[in-house]
């Protein structure tokens, strides 16, 4: 049984048998929906599509080939299966109700029960297949497999089947049938009921087993040399979409076939079509999310623009408000400073002790605030870019500035300051000196009281970078404080070491600004290495010889 309640529209013109097909219907668990007329079934086709239409061929007005024909130019029923009802018995009546599209042709004096069989086969074919297209140019090159034992009809099946332009294949035994089905794919299938070994209800159960996942199905017709109800209802069973007599007009044989096939070849098309379709929308779907997205780029773009815009405004008037702000502080504080020292050299050991203290807190507050105040412009100036194109640098020429620079310091602590030779890079000099120097001042100042300091500048190639060293016999850095020591206003130890705690900090911007990056090796009571590395495409030399390498390749 089909699952669910299966809708057939009756058209039939007769009150006496639309009456008497309903009620045989409905007993089978079907919903029947009647119309008079091939007119009114078009109205009602209009309103809801059925599963299967049971159609009696002479009709008032329109007659029921026409209404086939008419159904079957419509993309959204063409796929309902058709089945033909007439009082004539002719061959030439069958072939001309199949030819008008109808999938099934039944004489209205046939057993009820043979009319619910093919009813129920039709509502099979029916699940899934809305929205067909007409596909006839298909038929001519429909592969067609026959099973019989029979040679001779074989024989004569095949000659009348190549006459219609299908490809067929015959074979006289059944194991070798379903195994050639399992080899290959057909379109049509004709099985024999009565074979030796096996059966043609059996053949079928196993051809639908093997294509049990194929979509469309198999079209499977059952031939037989008897008419009889129980071997029909079993063909049927089996998962036969047709039962023939082989004493059938082959007019009548052909015209079942091409019934069978032009269904299979419209709902196959019909899923190619809804595939393409579905995959068009995705397409479009894809290009709408791709333009989207393309539009949200832009507009972030933009925002972005607009928005760095306003922080290189608001950086220039902060570097302006510095300026300002330090020149302003600068100039009192150097007063205070100024007017300070005075009272210390002039009321030195003339007023008590606790004045001359509190002098000497004035001094040395002033000069803290003053080298402060130098060293926040110092940290705010560093990743600015100069407006001139960065020129070539000996970095040995460089160190020799900052060691002189702090001639006085290294005196005055016994320092040594040694280093392996220099790169030249394409960097700006006052920067790239301000680094060196902070590192080396950095050198002396956290110095070991019982040693003299002891500072090494390596420098090495390594990869696509220039490592720099500046190796010393300090105090060194405990390991939790590695990272920490280049952040603003560090002091590891304030009480015993003086400063600001923004040299290590300008050094780590000078070297981001070259697009570099700086770390730390130390060990306590060892001494420390300040690593910084700036990227090799700043080695003028290393550019220049690669430059020359691609101009020897040119040549």
């Amino acid at each position: 049984m089909i699952e669910g309640r299966g809708r057939v529209l009756l058209v039939e013109d007769s009150p006496t048998q639309a009456a008497r097909l309903r009620s045989f219907f409905e007993a089978d668990d079907l919903t029947v929906v009647v119309a008079a007329s091939a007119e009114l079934a078009l109205e009602q086709l209009e309103a809801a599509r059925p599963d299967v239409i049971v159609l009696d061929y002479h009709l008032p007005g329109m007659n029921g080939d026409d209404f086939c024909r008419e159904i079957r130019l419509n993309v959204n029923t063409r796929a309902i299966p058709v089945l033909m009802l007439t009082s004539e018995k002719s061959d030439l009546a069958e072939t001309r109700g199949l030819e008008s599209g109808a999938d099934d042709y039944l004489v209205k004096s046939a057993d009820p029960d043979i009319l619910l069989v093919r009813v129920r086969a039709l509502l099979r074919k029916s699940q899934g297949a809305a929205g067909i297209v007409d596909v006839e140019s298909r038929f001519s090159r429909a592969r067609i497999l026959a099973i019989d034992d029979s040679r001779t009809y074989l024989y004569y099946l095949s000659e009348e089947l190549k006459q219609e332009h299908y490809l067929v294949e015959t074979i006289d035994n059944p194991i070798q049938g379903l195994k050639r089905v399992d080899e290959d794919n057909f379109d049509c299938i004709l099985v024999d009921f009565e074979m030796p070994e096996v059966e043609g209800p059996e053949v079928c159960r196993r051809i639908r087993q093997l294509h049990r996942d194929s979509e469309p199905e198999i079209v499977l017709i059952m031939l037989s040399s008897h008419e009889d109800k129980e071997r029909m209802r079993a063909g049927f069973e089996a998962g036969a979409d047709d039962y023939i007599s082989k004493s059938a007009d082959a007019a009548v044989i052909k015209a079942r076939i091409r019934a069978l096939l032009r269904r299979k070849f419209l709902v196959e098309e019909n899923r190619r079509i809804l595939e393409e379709i579905k995959e068009k929308e995705l397409d479009a779907m894809r290009a709408r999310a791709v333009r989207e997205a393309a539009e949200i780029r832009a507009e972030m773009a933009d925002q972005l623009a607009a928005a760095n815009r306003e922080l290189d405004r608001a950086n220039q008037e902060l570097e302006q408000f510095a300026y300002s702000a330090a020149h302003d502080l600068r100039e009192p504080l150097r007063k205070i400073r100024i007017f300070s020292e005075l009272l210390q050299k002039k009321y030195r050991g003339r007023l008590d002790d606790e004045a001359d203290v509190y002098i000497d807190y004035c001094v040395q507050g002033a000069t803290r605030m003053d080298q402060l105040i130098k060293d926040l412009l110092a940290y705010a100036q560093a990743p600015k870019a100069s407006s001139e194109t960065p020129q070539a640098v000996d970095l040995n020429a460089v160190l020799g500035k900052a060691v002189t620079n702090l001639q006085s310091a290294l005196e005055e602590s016994q320092s040594t300051v040694s280093s392996d030779p220099l790169p030249t890079l394409l960097v700006e000099e006052i920067r790239i000196q301000q680094l060196f120097q902070n590192l080396i001042g950095n050198a002396i100042k956290y110095r070991r009281p019982d040693e003299a300091p002891r500072i090494r500048i390596s420098a090495v190639r390594q990869g696509e970078e220039w490592v720099f060293g500046v190796a010393d016999n300090g105090i060194g850095i405990d390991s939790a404080y590695r990272e920490k020591v280049f952040e603003v206003f560090t002091r590891l130890q304030p009480d015993t070491y003086s400063g600001t705690g923004l040299g290590l900090a300008i050094c780590k911007r000078i070297v981001e600004s070259f697009e570099g990056r700086i770390w730390v090796e130390s060990e306590p009571g060892k001494g420390s290495i300040f690593f910084f590395a700036i990227p090799l495409r700043l080695d003028i030399v290393a550019e220049t010889a690669a430059a020359g390498a691609e101009m020897a390749g040119q040549v």
